[in-house]
């Protein structure tokens, strides 16, 4: 048996309907010819109604005229439907139940279209439309145009075409489809590799794509068809775009044309509108951030959010450690300093304390790393943020800490150590992994005042310093968890009269005095953590870098931890040059 083919030629009747255009005019693969088709349960069926291989869908071959096989919604990388929602391409969102109904509720027309609608199967008492889509029974040939292609008034399908040759010719010419020019900025290519030339007619299917070049997108659905003289969709273009990188610290609202909104892409078309806001609760800005256009290739603003700095967790909202309840990252800024021990088992130990003032760089105090007369190599150390245990590896400290190895240790060369009474005892310390903000992991504020008058601590101001060598009785243990303790600064002649005559030359030059002489003090394993001092910005509390656990006088009886005399601390604002040169 034979199957004519509209231009009179013919084909073996098991050829129709198969996935390839085996006449010449491609016409024994129209939906006309195989919307009826029934195809074995082990064939795919194309969505005008062919039957091909069961293993044709996604699998990267054309095996179906229309490319139906590989035009389904499961084919594609980029998931349309969110719950109960269906993103149309330019972003606006629908209801699941309007997309393939025969009526167009995007404005893009996006769901109605074959990309959307190939993996519909219609119930038998419905119309299914050649992109897909189900519409009343009744719809086909009623005169009234129920599929969004028109596509069940097609004379074809209604059987209104005469078989005269004057009327052959006449449908012939009215179904073809003619090659619309290239676009600015881009190049239209034929699916099926022949070679494309603008204005051609073209008698069978075609489908059309689009490559725009290099700062170009496409805008609308950049494979797009015709069948018989009608294109399915409106055709693509290329638009110039602005890159919109990921940021940490801003997240982006793109607007559509309907004032509604979509989740932004890595490139935006040009006029496209944006709204920046700051990753709360870890970022923040004092004004408003301005939107975003593109305009020729450019953001019209590029907003900055900084990180937050000197607040503290709130109390509010404990984490359940080891079985108690405990305040976790109190501080949020406190970071350990550990010593690696090379070509042994042993886990890094805690040596001292120190204070993240950005996402890669901390300060701490120079003897931590001072070892016979020079500072250790960086390699030999490792950081720790977000625990609240002194042990490296704590379970209870895994999901929250974050480590990083030190890449490199910045002091003064001025720096000798006790040789110098430990003058410049400020460290500069550069990780090699960024760390993560987070609500227990947040930097220390750094300000550096204009004037003597701004931002002035007085004699009994408190300020908190934290760490595992904090201790209130007489004792040279370390704490195995982390405590803080509310420190008062203490004027700097009063200091003096209560400090041992042969330590008073530790308390000039860069340093000043703080602490209790009552028994409760800093000792050996707090030595380079913050003393912060809180001041009211903008209507809230953060506190303020601007002290280093120095020294401490020792005891007479050699004993490391002194509870009843004050503590020296470096003052940061004696350093601003070396802290403000390795900030990132």
């Amino acid at each position: 048996m034979h199957f004519q083919c509209s231009d009179g030629t013919c084909i073996s009747v098991d050829k129709k309907c198969d996935g390839v255009g085996d006449c010449p005019d491609g016409s024994d693969e129209t939906f006309h010819i195989c919307r009826n088709v029934r195809c074995p349960y082990y064939h795919f069926r194309c969505t005008y109604g062919a039957c091909v291989d069961g293993t044709a869908s996604c699998n990267g071959v054309k095996e179906c005229m229309d490319n139906s096989d590989e035009l389904q919604p499961a084919c594609q990388k980029k998931n349309n439907i969110y719950g109960e929602k269906f993103i149309c391409k330019n972003g606006e969102m629908i209801e699941v139940y309007q997309i393939c109904d025969g009526t167009t509720e995007c404005s893009d027309n996006s769901d109605e279209i074959l990309e959307t609608c190939a993996s519909t199967i219609c119930p038998s008492h419905l119309f299914q439309c050649a992109y897909g889509a189900c519409v009343d029974a009744g719809a086909e040939c009623n005169n009234l145009q129920e599929c969004a292609d028109n596509s069940d008034e097609w004379d074809l399908v209604c059987n209104k075409t005469s078989s005269t040759t004057t009327s052959t010719t006449t449908e012939k010419t009215r179904s073809s489809c003619i090659l619309p020019d290239h676009p600015k900025f881009g190049l239209y290519s034929l699916a099926d590799g022949t070679k494309y030339v603008p204005r051609s007619v073209q008698e069978n299917l075609v489908v059309l794509s689009l490559t725009c070049y290099p700062g170009f997108k496409v805008v609308g659905i950049a494979a797009t068809y015709c069948l018989e003289g009608t294109w399915f969709s409106d055709l693509p273009y290329c638009a110039r775009t602005c890159k919109l990188d990921a940021s940490p610290s801003i997240e982006y609202i793109c607007f559509t044309e309907n004032d509604g909104t979509r989740p932004c892409e890595e490139y935006e078309v040009e006029d496209t509108v944006v709204q920046p806001q700051c990753r709360e609760p870890n970022y923040y800005s004092i004004n408003d951030l301005p939107y975003m256009v593109c305009l020729d290739g450019q953001w019209s603003s590029q907003p900055k959010c900084e990180p937050e700095c000197g607040t503290l967790t709130p109390r509010a909202t404990p984490l359940v450690l080891g079985g108690r309840m405990a305040d976790f990252g109190e501080v949020p800024w406190h970071a350990g300093i550990y010593i690696k021990w090379d070509n042994s088992p042993k886990n890094p130990t805690q040596i001292c304390g120190a204070s993240l003032v950005s996402d890669t760089v901390l300060i701490s105090a120079a003897h931590c790393f001072w070892y016979t007369e020079k500072i250790e190599p960086a390699e030999n150390y490792a950081v720790a943020v977000g625990k609240l245990h002194r042990d490296w590896d704590h379970p209870s400290d895994m999901g929250y800490q974050q480590t990083s190895d030190v890449q490199s240790i910045y002091v003064s060369h001025y720096y000798r150590g006790s040789s110098l009474n430990y003058q410049h005892d400020l460290a500069v310390v550069i990780v090699t992994q960024p760390f993560s903000y987070r609500p227990y992991i947040r930097p220390i504020c750094l300000h550096f005042p204009h004037n003597t008058t701004e931002m002035v601590i007085k004699n009994g101001d408190l300020g908190k310093v934290a760490g595992w060598g904090l201790t209130t009785v007489h004792t040279d243990s370390v704490s195995p968890t982390l405590k803080v303790l509310d420190v008062p600064y203490v004027d700097f002649d009063i200091c003096l009269q209560n400090t041992p005559d042969f330590y008073q030359e530790f308390f000039s030059g860069d340093k000043f005095c703080g602490g209790y002489a009552n028994g409760t003090s800093l000792c050996k394993g707090d030595s380079g953590g913050g003393y912060a001092f809180p001041f009211e910005h903008n209507g809230r509390t953060r506190y303020y870098l601007r002290g280093i656990v120095s020294t401490s006088p020792p005891l007479p009886s050699g004993l490391s931890c002194n509870i009843y005399t004050y503590t020296s601390f470096t003052d940061i604002r004696q350093h601003k040059s070396i802290i403000m040169m390795h900030m990132h």
